[in-house]
């Protein structure tokens, strides 16, 4: 329970609001069961006043009707006041989540499937919202209405008042506790195969197209059909359970219903004459009150998926951040007016990928000199992409440093790093959005039409500017109407239109045939001519044109140098990797 007290803390931001919808929420209550007491000791007492009887009822029926429209205004505003205030909570703490997960990205964040951290953002916040509407408010509520109830009917017999009113105090103990002990014992794996039914769902969805083209289609589904099938069976016991609780109430209601008749027949009333209709109002008050009681049971079996959703979700708000920003310098106050050179320098560097115990990379180090050109090679798994990881602080080294402009790169600020460099990955993004939007992300500043059109076809992207809608073309999610190498070539596009003094590209020509390789390289080479470029690649074209090649294998730098010297050195890594691709 205690892992909700965090979550509690929200509620503080909109107490106000929390506070009326409570307040309202009793008054509703009160007003429902007020209206059944009123009217049954109404319909007994105007039946044994008769028709030759003085009897008034102007202020019974007006306070029926009263109640009756008390009743329905309040619970009218109740729903909207406490439904506003809980999705106005939800929302602060959908912020604060996701404020929490922005600095986990990329190094925590991998270790989550992105499905599952999507149903950790909905579907466990979503659940989180039964703690205020189902849970503290409606016992907050039943407490006040049973105190009120008593000290009401007490006013007739206090004896028949505190029997009803300790009874119901005794049940909203006993009933919710029993139920959130037995909402326990599998609250937490509902959750969990909810959560595993709509990671897996999600995942199917998104790769129907490879599904079909491996027929591996069929397995999935029955997997999905296991997890379904067992989220099923937890939500039938859930049912059952709720069903149980609603007899258990009804059987004691009728049970208190009969009790309470039977000694208000006994009973003494101020009013011998009205005994029946007191009889009636004691017993209506008693059948009325379990409408307090009620939704307690049901709502008490949903804490057990209510304290999983919460430690699902603490779980992920609790994690570290691997890279702190805490830095204050600004590289464009080094770099603006041309009084330091931009150079990089990595010194003794070492690395390892979290969870991992092999090394990513190996006491490498290397000078980049401002504005020139680096290639850097290897086979796959040698630590390439692990380099440009590191220079843009997605994770910070085991041992050794990174100097950009000779401050370590840590004493940069986030945004100023972000600005001064340019990273193209291997997979690129492509946001559910129109193209033009698509582009824009690649600058701070408004990009105007004609260049967005301009380094598209330079790109060879002009085929999706012929289509009716031009830079209005919607994408769709991930870029599902672009083919691979389209994708390739938004991303490359992204790169020409942003002004940063720093390039890393991560595989920039890959899925690219040959001339239309040459063609981007082309591009590349063009638009940092006086810019700092450094390029991944497995593949040798245009390489001559590189100011420097670093050849990485297992880890380590083993060469590095111009293609000239490379190309002559005798059994060279280069050379071999050479003659091997020719």
């Amino acid at each position: 329970m205690r892992v909700l007290f965090p979550f509690l803390r929200l509620f503080k931001q909109a107490k106000f609001v929390l506070f009326l919808g409570l307040v309202l929420m009793i008054t509703g209550l009160a007003a429902s069961i007020g209206l059944l007491t009123v009217s049954g000791w109404f319909l007994a007492a105007t039946a044994i006043a008769g028709v030759g009887s003085l009897f008034n009822f102007f202020y019974p029926s007006a306070s029926v009707r009263g109640l009756a429209i008390g009743r329905t205004v309040a619970r009218y505003f109740e729903k909207i006041v406490t439904h506003d205030a809980t999705f106005r909570v939800l929302a602060k703490l959908r912020v604060a989540v996701f404020s929490k997960i922005i600095p986990l990205s990329p190094a925590v964040l991998n270790r989550y499937r992105n499905s599952d951290l999507l149903n950790r953002l909905v579907a466990d916040v979503d659940t989180l919202d039964s703690l205020y509407l189902r849970l503290i408010a409606p016992f907050i509520s039943a407490i006040c209405v049973i105190l009120f109830l008593t000290i009401g009917l007490s006013l007739f017999n206090r004896y028949l008042a505190l029997f009803i009113g300790a009874t119901l105090l005794c049940l909203l103990l006993i009933v919710p506790s029993l139920f959130y002990y037995l909402g326990t014992t599998f609250g937490e794996r509902l959750t969990q195969s909810r959560a595993a039914y709509r990671t897996q769902f999600v995942e199917f969805i998104q790769a129907q197209a490879e599904l079909l083209l491996f027929d591996a289609e069929r397995p999935l589904k029955q997997q999905l059909t296991r997890t379904e099938q067992q989220w099923q069976a937890y939500q039938q016991r859930e049912t059952n359970l709720a069903g149980l609780s609603t007899a258990l109430l009804l059987f004691a209601n009728g049970l208190i219903v009969a009790i309470t008749l039977w000694f208000a027949a006994t009973a003494d009333f101020a009013q011998p004459d009205y005994k029946a209709a007191f009889v009636a109002l004691f017993a209506f008050a008693a059948l009325a009150a379990f409408e307090i009681l009620m939704p307690l049971g049901a709502a008490f079996l949903h804490i057990g998926q209510v304290v999983a959703s919460a430690q699902r979700v603490s779980e992920l708000m609790n994690q570290a951040p691997l890279v702190h920003f805490d830095g204050t310098k600004t590289l464009e106050k080094n770099t603006a007016l041309g009084n330091t050179a931009l150079d990089i320098e990595i010194r003794d560097l070492e690395f390892c990928y979290p969870e991992r115990q092999e090394a990513a990379l190996n006491r490498l180090t290397l000078d980049i000199k401002a504005g020139k050109k680096i290639a850097v090679l290897g086979k796959t798994g040698s630590g390439k992409s692990t380099l440009l990881q590191l220079l843009v602080r997605n994770y910070d080294p085991q041992q050794g440093q990174i100097l950009f402009a000779g401050e370590p790169i840590q004493a940069y600020s986030e945004q100023s790093l972000r600005q001064a460099v340019c990273f193209l990955t291997q997979r690129v993004h492509v946001f559910s959005d129109t193209l033009r939007n698509n582009l824009q992300i690649a600058a701070a500043q408004e990009i105007c039409d004609e260049r967005m059109i301009e380094i598209l076809r330079q790109v060879g992207l002009s085929n999706l500017l012929e289509q009716e809608q031009g830079l209005d073309l919607w994408l769709g999610d991930g870029g599902r109407p672009l083919s691979g190498g389209e994708q390739r070539r938004l991303g490359l596009a992204r790169v020409l239109l942003n002004n940063a003094p720093i390039l890393l590209l991560d595989e920039p020509t890959e899925g690219l045939d040959r001339e239309t390789e040459r063609q981007i390289l082309r591009l590349i080479l063009a638009h940092s001519e006086n810019k700092t470029l450094v390029m991944v690649t497995h593949r040798l074209t245009a390489i001559e044109q590189f100011d420097q090649l670093c050849i990485i294998d297992n880890s380590r730098l083993i060469e590095q140098g111009t293609y000239a010297e490379l190309i002559a050195k005798e059994n060279g890594f280069f050379k071999q990797l050479a003659a091997r691709i020719e």
